[in-house]
C-alpha cells in the first residue's frame, strides 16, 4: 500500500470540518442577499423561501421528460449546488460559515471547505434513503432537544423561546422543525457510513504497512504526552449547615402547596442556579439526558402536575423540583437549588487533610496510590489509585496540550516521579467550592515523531481511520457515476478533496 501524507492531512481536515459543524448547523438565521452572478441555471424563479426554492428545483428536475436527468440545466438564484434530491443553498453555506466564525472553533474553513462537506453530507443522505436506511423520529428529536439544550448554554442558560428569538424564528416549533431537517439528515449520513465501515478491520501488518510506508521526514509528530495521577479533597459544609438548607427547600414547598406560592417566583427569588434562575428554575427533560441521576430519579417520580418533591442532593447541591408539565416522554420542570454554606474553618480543615497525606506520601510512609484510594473524593479516578485514563484511546497517556491549564502549568516543570504542591481551585459557577489537588508525574513523553513501537495504539487509530476513509472514497466514486450532481460556477474552481463532476 503506497500512501502519502497528504492522504492523512485530507483525513484531520475533514474530520475537522465535519465534527465542527456538528455544532454550527442552525448558524445565522438571517436573509442572505443572493450574488449578482453565479450559478448558470436555466429555470427562472422569483424570490422565495428557501424550502420553496429547493422543491422548485427538484420539481423541475422530476418534471424533466425527454432528456436524462444528468442533462438537466436550470438558474435559480440562491441555488450552490444539487446532489441527488437535495439541494444546497448560498443561504445554507452562509449560515454554516457565519456560524462556524461565532463558534470559537480554531483555524478557518473557506466556503469551498464547506460546500464539499454539504455535499459528502447529503450525499450519504441521499443514498441511505436510497438504500432504505431510517433514522426514528425519536432519535430525530433527541438530536434537538441537544442542539437546544447547547445553544441555551452558549447564550446563557436561557430559554427555548428565547433561543429561537435569538435565531430569528417566529416558534419554537420553527426551530425544531429546522433543527428536526437538519437532524435527520445528518443521522441518515451518519448512518450510512456506520454501515460502509462498520466491518472494516485493520490487521497488525496493515499497521506496520501503513507506519513505514509514510517517509520518515513526515511522519505525524506528536505532542508531549503524561502519564499522571491525582488526588482531590473537597472542602465540605457542616451537618448544620446542610440542616439548613433542607429546612429552607421544605419552607418553600410549602409556601408552594399550602400557601399557594407561586414556585417560578421563589425560583427566580432564592435558587442558586445561575443558568436558570433568571427563568425561574424552568428545565426540560427526557429519561436519556445527561442529567444527574438523583435529578432524573426525582423527576420521573412525580406522576402529577403541580406535584414537588421532597428536598434531594447531588453532586451540584441540594434541590426541590416541580411538575409544571408532561410531554409523552418529556417533563417540563421547575426546580430550586441551594448550596450549604461551607466556612473558610472547612475549607482550611480539607486543606490540612490533603498537607498531612502529602507529607505521609513524601516521606514514603504510603504510596501515592494508597493514598488515592484512601482519601480522594475524586470516586473514578481513586478505584485506580488516583490514576487519570484517556476517554477517547482508554490508556493512561493524556496529551498534555489538552489537559486543564491548572494541571498543564503543574505538570510541565515536574520531572517523573514528582508529587506536586497542593493546587487550590473553585468550582465554576455559584456554588464556589473550594477544591484542594496534589499530583503525581508518573511518566512524561516529550514531543516526539511517531514511534512504531511506543505509538503503536494511536498509528493503528490512523491506519485504521486511513482504511475506513479510502473504503469509503472507492464508494463515493462507485455511487457519482449515478447521482445527480450540479455545482454552481462560483465554485467549480475549488480544489476539492473529491471530484463531484466528470
Amino acid at each position: 500500500m503506497q500512501y502519502k501524507i497528504n492522504d492523512l492531512k485530507s483525513i484531520l481536515k475533514l474530520t475537522s470540518v465535519f465534527v465542527a459543524l456538528a455544532f454550527a448547523s442552525i448558524g445565522y438565521a438571517q436573509q442572505v442577499k443572493p450574488r449578482t452572478a453565479g450559478n448558470q441555471f436555466d429555470v427562472k424563479v422569483q424570490q422565495q423561501s428557501d424550502e420553496q426554492i429547493k422543491r422548485d428545483v427538484l420539481s423541475a428536475l422530476n418534471d424533466t421528460v425527454k432528456q436524462p436527468r444528468r442533462e438537466v440545466r436550470f438558474r435559480i438564484d440562491g441555488v450552490s449546488g444539487v446532489i441527488g434530491d437535495y439541494v444546497i443553498l448560498e443561504s445554507d453555506i452562509s449560515k454554516q460559515l457565519q456560524a462556524w466564525k461565532r463558534s470559537g472553533q480554531p483555524g478557518d474553513l473557506s466556503e469551498c471547505d464547506l460546500m464539499e462537506s454539504l455535499l459528502i453530507e447529503k450525499m450519504y443522505a441521499h443514498h441511505a434513503i436510497q438504500d432504505s436506511i431510517t433514522v426514528a423520529d425519536a432519535e430525530i428529536n433527541g438530536y434537538t432537544d441537544q442542539r437546544i439544550r447547547y445553544f441555551q448554554d452558549k447564550l446563557g442558560g436561557v430559554s427555548e423561546e428565547t433561543v429561537a428569538q435569538y435565531y430569528q424564528k417566529e416558534t419554537v416549533q420553527q426551530l425544531r422543525d429546522e433543527l428536526n431537517q437538519l437532524g435527520r439528515d445528518e443521522l441518515l449520513s451518519n448512518r450510512m457510513q456506520q454501515r460502509l465501515t462498520e466491518e472494516v478491520d485493520i490487521t497488525p501488518e496493515e499497521v506496520r504497512q501503513f507506519f513505514y510506508n509514510i517517509p520518515e521526514d513526515e511522519r505525524p509528530l506528536f505532542n508531549t504526552e503524561v502519564e499522571m495521577a491525582r488526588i482531590v479533597v473537597n472542602a465540605v459544609p457542616t451537618e448544620e449547615a446542610v440542616q439548613d438548607v433542607i429546612d429552607k427547600l421544605n419552607q418553600y414547598r410549602t409556601d408552594v402547596l399550602e400557601n399557594g406560592s407561586d414556585f417560578a417566583a421563589k425560583a427566580t427569588l432564592f435558587s442558586e442556579d445561575i443558568g436558570t434562575e433568571r427563568q425561574g428554575g424552568v428545565l426540560s427533560l427526557k429519561r436519556s439526558d445527561p442529567y444527574a441521576k438523583e435529578f432524573k430519579d426525582a423527576t420521573f417520580s412525580l406522576t402529577e402536575v403541580g406535584q414537588i418533591s421532597e428536598p434531594f442532593e447531588t453532586q451540584f447541591g441540594w434541590h426541590i423540583v416541580y411538575l409544571e408539565k408532561i410531554r409523552g416522554s418529556v417533563r417540563d420542570v421547575r426546580h430550586i437549588l441551594l448550596y450549604p454554606y461551607i466556612s473558610t474553618a472547612q475549607e482550611a480543615k480539607a486543606r490540612r487533610k490533603l498537607e498531612t497525606m502529602r507529607d505521609s506520601i513524601i516521606l514514603n510512609q504510603i504510596s501515592f496510590a494508597d493514598a488515592a484510594r484512601a482519601i480522594s473524593d475524586e470516586k473514578r479516578t481513586a478505584k485506580n489509585g488516583g490514576q487519570l485514563v484517556n476517554p477517547q484511546t482508554g490508556e493512561y497517556r493524556l496529551d498534555l496540550t489538552r489537559a486543564a491549564p491548572d494541571l498543564v502549568s503543574t505538570v510541565q516543570f515536574m520531572e517523573e516521579g514528582d508529587v506536586s504542591g497542593i493546587i487550590e481551585s473553585r468550582a465554576p459557577g455559584g456554588q464556589n467550592l473550594a477544591t484542594f489537588t496534589i499530583v503525581n508525574l508518573i511518566k512524561k513523553i516529550k514531543d516526539h515523531k511517531a514511534d512504531y513501537t511506543g505509538d503503536f495504539l494511536k498509528i493503528k487509530e490512523l491506519a485504521l481511520r486511513d482504511k475506513q476513509v479510502r473504503k469509503i472514497a472507492e464508494w463515493r466514486e462507485e455511487k457519482l457515476k449515478d447521482t445527480y450532481v450540479k455545482i454552481g460556477d462560483e465554485y467549480k474552481k475549488c480544489d476539492f478533496l473529491q471530484q463531484w463532476t466528470q
